[in-house]
């Protein structure tokens, strides 16, 4: 349950670990162990925590930079902060994230105490598709950039990634290895870049002849994988390929299939979206959709220090990633 101003110390309490642990998991996450860093990270969202150190700070010689996305335990998403992390530490700058537990309330709340907090500049990996909720908080002095689609607010800086191609090569390079029957195992609907996809995959289905059907897990990660992998062995035969919202959750499918003795490719090739970094070194190495999180970090945060050295005169950038689909092993050709 969410507390009124949590410290440190309750961060720790919550964690059942040190203060020392939650302060180097919010400064020097290198230092601390994957399983440590969810676990503070997990009480962090739980408690509501925003830090306040910074706010007797001026904007203007503030070099703290706030990161808001949706959660906490998910590789892409540390992945590109990392990217992100690089970039604008290159010019000094340190990143804050603040965590949304996909929830606009949430994410509202973390940008207006940025905001107070007189950060210099605040990247939002918004929860929805529209981004003009977020105009009261932009002021002259601090500036926002938008990730995961084109900003709908003028004169802010912006990277997205092409979700309808990323969708549309997804389904045509299932298609080149000879699968007609694909399903698509979707995010939520309010994940807006599912639905994205979802328009680039209808339009290669109808376009190549494939016989689509579709699953929604009520989230992307490993355990909902492995959840909805009895679901669709209960739907009936396999179809030829399984196209996965996220690498996270083709993982968890093919895992629970491993167990049942279902043979990948040769029973069902799978397909995973993203290309974090353990989607090569997995037991079967995964077939993906290439949006290359670190990439996406540092293009963003490159792009925006640039602006922030630029000054208020300098030309935002609205940079656009065109995805790429990488072959690995959990795909193969039907004969």
């Amino acid at each position: 349950m969410a507390m009124d101003n949590p410290s440190l110390r309750d961060i720790a309490k919550e964690a059942h670990v040190s203060v020392g642990t939650v302060s180097n998991v919010l400064n020097n996450p290198a230092r601390v162990s994957t399983d440590m860093r969810k676990r503070v990270r997990d009480a962090i969202d739980a408690l509501g925590f925003v830090p306040e150190s910074l706010k007797g700070l001026s904007n203007k010689d503030s070099k703290l930079i706030g990161l808001v996305i949706p959660l906490s335990n998910n590789p892409f998403y540390e992945e590109y902060a990392q990217g992100l992390e690089d970039a604008v530490g290159l010019a000094g700058y340190r990143i804050l994230i603040g965590y949304s537990r996909e929830d606009e309330s949430i994410e509202l709340q973390i940008i207006s105490s940025m905001a107070d907090a007189n950060f210099r500049a605040i990247i939002v990996n918004p929860v929805g598709s529209k981004v003009n909720r977020f105009e009261k908080f932009i002021g002259n002095d601090i500036r926002t950039a938008f990730v995961s689609q084109s900003a709908e607010l003028e004169d802010q800086c912006s990277v997205s990634i092409d979700q309808v191609t990323g969708g549309y090569l997804g389904i045509e390079f299932l298609h080149s290895l000879g699968h007609k029957k694909i399903l698509w195992l979707s995010g939520p609907k309010k994940h807006h870049q599912s639905n994205e996809r979802f328009v680039g995959i209808t339009q290669a289905a109808t376009e190549f002849g494939i016989e689509l059907s579709t699953m929604i897990s009520p989230s992307l990660d490993f355990l909902s994988g492995e959840h909805m992998a009895p679901l669709i062995l209960e739907a009936g035969p396999l179809p030829d390929a399984i196209f996965c919202g996220n690498d996270t959750t083709a993982l968890g499918v093919m895992n629970y299939f491993y167990k049942q003795g279902i043979k990948i490719p040769e029973d069902v090739s799978i397909l995973g979206y993203d290309n974090v970094s353990y989607a090569e070194s997995a037991l079967i190495p995964l077939s993906t959709v290439s949006q290359t999180p670190f990439h996406l970090g540092f293009t963003m945060g490159s792009q925006l220090v640039e602006e922030l050295i630029g000054g208020p005169g300098h030309l935002h950038q609205n940079a656009v990633i065109k995805p790429q689909v990488i072959e690995r092993a959990s795909t193969a050709r039907r004969g």
